[in-house]
């Protein structure tokens, strides 16, 4: 896992700007550090700068560069596999042509070696990044469509003098741009962008209150910057440096339709645990310890049994929030799994209200943008306390919730799809399931998934009437933004899946990727293997919520492998953090820092500062709260009113 970062520009860079870069994205790779710098493909240099290893100290200090040049490449490395002076990047191809720079990992590196060694090519490194340049020179962009993985990554060419930009399938790892009508730039992260001075900071205001009205902009893959622009999963992209053209080609489309899978509950039950045990195996493949996030919920304990089954005597070292209030705490089902291996080591801490306090401006920082609710902070812990314990990569369940329907709304859909298809009797029976396993509420479940048929009109008026949001607005900016709802529920299961990966998932990757790199920890997901998720999607909806249980084929692969109080819980949690009970605590605190702090022009301060002082039933309205509130934050973090 690393930081990658670039400028381009035809009259001349600013070498101080490029090594700033390194210096804003030493977080994500504090092992190495490198770079290189080209003038108009003429001169080529591999420098370094003070974090390079000691084993090249021969490259040429980029401080001490006097030609001009006009494109730079950056890279930081945390080293994760072939640890040697062998994974240095930028990483050039034999004959030079070729110069990359890549974040991430692609599992399947062996398999893929091995492919390319019968096609000739021979390899001085043990590393994936060797293998990712070897397969680009070999297919090209289309090199992407054989990785098992999570990457971003940038090949500058120099004979066509072009560079290719990459991202994995869902946005695991993050990359951004900025054009402008002279240069080009890209980073791992929007703060790195943030130091270059020609980029426009400016903060779009229609993603900005979509942001504070709906917690999302209107369309995925969007940030809060007018002009600085995320690099779409499942997209490479081709910069010409000669005539300042980008273009855009999707490899990868999650609104791609799936066949229908007519496999047997039983067949299919089979071949997912055969796809999981298979991500979980090559989610292993590190040279440095291995450790895992464990909730006590479904999905992380599921990568717990398998990884630690896996691993054989070796230590698994697990990481769970936990919390004195037995109302929203999980530690003792994550005690229940850990207990259950003998190689398990477990570990718990204990987020506060203090310890929110004091790490709220850094998360907001690290996190380059606003937070959704303060649910993130309890993953920003575990992640600190996973660097604590010098564990370098964590597994997480990531993603599982999205493709196999374990939210809310997913059962409501569910029920809505058995009416729409005049199966009444199966509609009573699966709605009284549903509500004694999965939730009580689950009239609710029904009437918010029935939300996504109403005209917009309509949704528009039942959420103003039901949530705080527009109030964050002052009036007359919300009547000149004219927001439209951002479209992130669908009307069918598969739709709903789509839609929950485009935008909740992605941010909640976002989320990942900045806690555990601010700690240097890498973050592995393996519920999102491509195959196994596209093997999800095919699945008839009956295999995934049925008998009252949601995410069904999960627990059938589990049981009479896990504790079965693990296996059929019904309560569902994940990182939760009592926000009421902190909101309560730091209500003095909130208000004084609110009233004395800057605010985007178009917010309303006064509402703000009335709910300081309010106690929410709603949960949703707590999370609202604190949304508007890291708006703040993070608006003055990044003095983004100068």
């Amino acid at each position: 896992m690393c930081g990658i970062a670039g400028i381009y520009h035809p009259k001349g860079i600013d070498l101080q700007e490029v090594i700033r870069l390194s210096e804003t994205l030493k977080h994500r790779g504090p092992d190495d550090e490198g770079f290189y710098l080209t003038n108009n493909a003429q001169l080529h240099i591999s420098c370094k700068g003070n974090d390079t290893i000691a084993e090249l100290n021969q490259l040429q200090h980029i401080a001490e560069l006097t030609e001009q040049q006009n494109l730079a490449l950056v890279h930081r490395r945390l080293s994760i596999l072939d640890v040697s002076e062998l994974g240095h990047q930028p990483y050039q191809s034999v004959d030079g042509n070729y110069t990359l720079v890549f974040n991430g990992e692609i599992y399947n590196y062996k398999e893929i070696r091995a492919e390319l060694q019968q096609k000739g090519y021979t390899f001085k490194s043990e590393s994936d990044t060797e293998v990712v340049l070897n397969a680009f020179i070999e297919w090209g962009s289309a090199c992407v469509n054989k990785f098992v993985g999570m990457w971003a990554f940038v090949v500058y060419n120099q004979q066509q003098n072009t560079l290719t930009l990459s991202r994995d399938r869902y946005g695991i790892k993050p990359l951004y741009y900025h054009i402008n009508n002279q240069n080009f730039a890209f980073a791992s992260e929007i703060k790195a962008l943030l130091k270059l001075k020609q980029v426009d900071t400016s903060i779009s205001n229609e993603n900005l209150g979509s942001y504070l009205a709906y917690g999302t902009t209107k369309n995925p893959y969007q940030n809060l910057f007018k002009n600085i622009v995320d690099i779409e999963p499942g997209c490479n992209y081709t910069y010409h440096l000669s005539n300042h053209k980008l273009e855009q080609n999707h490899y990868y489309n999650i609104n791609t339709t799936v066949p229908n899978n007519t496999a047997s509950l039983d067949s299919n039950t089979q071949t997912f645990q055969e796809l999981f045990s298979n991500s979980i195996g090559l989610h292993l493949r590190s040279d440095v310890t291995i450790g895992a996030c464990l909730s006590g919920g479904l999905d992380s304990s599921a990568i717990v049994l398998n990884a630690s089954n896996q691993l054989g005597n070796v230590p698994l070292k697990t990481f769970t929030a936990a919390y004195q209030n037995k109302t929203i705490d999980e530690s003792d089902y994550a005690k229940l799994v850990a207990n259950q291996f003998n190689n398990v080591n477990d570990t718990y801490n204990y987020p506060s209200a203090k310890t929110l306090v004091n790490d709220m401006s850094d998360m907001l920082y690290y996190q380059d943008l606003p937070i959704g609710s303060t649910s993130i902070f309890a993953q920003w812990e575990v992640m600190k306390t996973a660097q604590k314990h010098q564990v370098k990569v964590v597994l997480d369940g990531q993603g599982a919730d999205e493709v196999l329907g374990g939210y809310y709304n997913f059962a409501g859909i569910h029920l809505i799809e058995l009416l729409k298809a005049f199966k009444f009797a199966r509609f009573f029976k699966e709605y009284n399931q549903l509500k004694n396993n999965f939730t009580p509420h689950i009239k609710n479940a029904v009437l918010r998934a029935a939300y996504y048929y109403l005209p917009k009109n309509l949704q528009y008026s039942l959420r103003a009437k039901e949530r705080l949001s527009y109030g964050f607005i002052k009036q007359e900016e919300l009547n000149q933004l004219n927001l439209g709802i951002p479209e992130r529920g669908g009307k069918t299961f598969n739709d709903h899946v789509t839609k929950s990966v485009q935008y909740g998932m992605y941010e909640l990757l976002r989320y990942e990727d900045r806690n555990s790199m601010a700690f240097s920890v890498e973050s592995r997901v393996p519920f999102l293997d491509h195959r196994l998720v596209d093997f999800i999607r095919s699945l008839p909806n009956n295999q995934k919520i049925h008998g009252g249980w949601t995410k069904y084929i999960l627990r059938k692969t589990l049981a009479n492998k896990l504790n079965d109080k693990v296996v059929w819980r019904k309560d569902k949690k994940g990182f939760v953090t009592p926000q009421q009970e902190w909101k309560n605590e730091l209500m003095a605190n909130l208000t004084t820092e609110l009233k004395d702090s800057n605010m985007p022009s178009l917010m309303n301060k006064a509402y703000v500062l009335e709910l300081c002082d309010k106690d929410f039933s709603n949960a949703a309205h707590l999370s609202e709260f604190w949304r508007a509130y890291s708006v703040v934050k993070w608006y003055n973090i990044f003095n983004l009113n100068a």
